[in-house]
């Protein structure tokens, strides 16, 4: 295992897919584009904003998080990249369809702004994450490759 895992070739690759998607659906750059892919990898990690993606999985799974994200949700990196993105919110019905609602209707326009949520850490706090971008990630033939979003504003609700 190393030390840093967000700095492995998988991961600066996942983060150059966040950024150019991100400038894809929003005409602008999440952190500046003007460094190396490695270096723009440590820079998002440690970024004061929330940065989440998962993949293209039945159930998806997180596949990058940021520093801030993981000591917000109490997770591990290597936790994190086990954890289906659903267990991230609350587990009854109605929340689970909320959230599927959100990420259906992301995927119908390719981005969802200003949304709110009430999400749950490892130790089951639960947190209200607020004015949250919400994006398809594209690779550079268009392919669907999953979804990321970022935020910066949560309230502590326990």
């Amino acid at each position: 295992m190393t030390t840093q895992p967000w700095l492995t070739p998988a991961a600066i690759t996942q983060v150059q897919l966040i950024l150019d998607s991100y400038h894809h659906w929003f005409g602008a750059d999440l952190i500046d584009r003007s460094e190396s892919p490695q270096k723009q990898a440590a820079i998002l990690f440690d970024a004061p904003l929330v940065v989440f993606s998962h993949g293209t999985e039945a159930d998806p799974i997180y596949n990058y998080g940021s520093r801030l994200g993981l000591e917000l949700w109490e997770r591990s990196w290597e936790e994190l990249l086990q954890m289906p993105s659903r267990q991230s919110a609350e587990p009854s019905a109605q929340v689970q369809a909320e959230r599927n609602q959100l990420l259906a209707s992301s995927r119908s326009y390719g981005f969802k702004t200003g949304f709110s949520g009430v999400r749950i850490t490892k130790s089951g706090k639960r947190v209200q994450i607020e004015d949250v971008k919400l994006w398809d990630l594209l690779d550079p033939a268009g392919n669907y490759r999953g979804q990321a979003a970022v935020y910066s504003k949560w309230t502590d609700l326990d």
